[in-house]
């Protein structure tokens, strides 16, 4: 089995190198490394060309201003059996590699293998990002991969089975989210796929650290999220994946209601709520703190219900502009970064 690792880089000197050296330094080694610099004005090109015997690059001269163009040009120079693609303020855990080639030698119809995420510590947002990721992954992922209906192929570090993807997977260009897009088209592939998640298949992210940071990176999530709803909808065919959704987003809209409006109804009632979400999410802070053995987790999650309002607000907020008014903006916001020394 041959692996490429993709990474599309568009000013990413802060972090490009502690990226590579990640994909480098595999217990697996991966087969190729492709890199490409998206028109990049810092930095970043001589980062890259200073790993030019370790690494395969593509040079663009002006940048695509979208990402999945990047992903594109990466993907066409792919020739192995399988690829990752990751971004280039990712961290690879050092056996990831190994567990993802693990993955796929378990079926022949496994087509992707989503991986076990974990925030970069910095303050208390990137802390409560790190509670949400564990909410997210240990229950939600859990058990959708159980039922084989991934809601989402996260691209900051998602492998596909390069032959399907090539014959079956389209780039659109059409949603700000490749990544979603590409969740949906395989999960409404006629002929039944798999997609696995494999939580020993670890990559460090780096969060939003500000909260104005954190507003823009959540409205593109939830811009990809609606924007790809709305198009991959009418196309849904499998029961599970229906499920899924229905209960992502029934979820989300029934919690952001109760946020937002019952302490303009009721307050008492409001209260009584909230009494019970602290019950109930502290005893779960409890459990992961400890078996994280980060205690930290547990001092921090009282602060979740500051960016539960803003979740909340962003939620409904972005289902107004990208459902009811139909805004079809592609517009790429690029988080800010911090210097990653790897």
């Amino acid at each position: 089995m041959k692996i490429s690792i993709i990474i599309p880089a568009y000013n990413e000197e802060e972090t490009i190198a502690s990226c590579l050296r990640s994909c480098i330094n595999q217990t697996r080694k991966p087969n190729h490394i492709i890199v490409v610099n998206d028109g990049s004005t810092d930095k970043t090109w001589e980062i890259i060309d200073s790993f030019w015997k370790m690494v395969k690059w593509v040079h663009l001269t002006k940048n695509t201003w979208n990402k999945s163009y990047a992903q594109q040009i990466a993907i066409n120079h792919v020739e192995d059996d399988i690829f990752i693609a990751t971004d280039a303020d990712t961290i690879l855990d050092k056996h990831f590699v190994e567990e993802i080639e693990k993955s796929f030698k378990k079926s022949k119809k496994i087509v992707s293998v989503c991986w076990y995420v974990i925030s970069m510590k910095w303050n208390w947002i990137t802390w409560c990002r790190e509670l949400d990721y564990i909410m997210w992954q240990d229950i939600h992922k859990t058990a959708q991969s159980y039922i084989n209906s991934i809601l989402v192929l996260p691209w900051c570090a998602t492998w596909f089975k390069t032959e399907f993807f090539k014959k079956r997977i389209t780039f659109d260009h059409d949603t700000i989210a490749e990544d979603l897009d590409f969740s949906y088209k395989i999960n409404n592939y006629k002929k039944s796929r798999y997609i696995i998640f494999n939580n020993k298949a670890i990559v460090y992210t780096q969060d939003p650290n500000t909260l104005k940071a954190y507003i823009h990176q959540l409205k593109r999530w939830q811009w990809w999220g609606w924007q790809n709803l709305r198009k991959h909808l009418p196309d849904v065919n499998k029961f599970f994946f229906i499920f899924e959704i229905s209960i992502s987003y029934i979820e989300w809209l029934f919690f952001s209601i109760i946020v937002l409006l019952l302490p303009l109804i009721n307050i008492k009632v409001y209260l009584n709520w909230l009494i019970l979400f602290f019950c109930y999410t502290t005893l779960l802070w409890i459990y992961w703190a400890i078996k994280r053995k980060r205690i930290d987790l547990f001092f921090y999650s009282f602060l979740l219900i500051i960016l539960s309002y803003i979740n909340a607000y962003v939620f409904v907020t972005e289902f107004y502009k990208q459902i009811i008014k139909n805004n079809k903006s592609l517009v790429w916001f690029k988080p800010e970064r911090r210097n990653i020394n790897l």
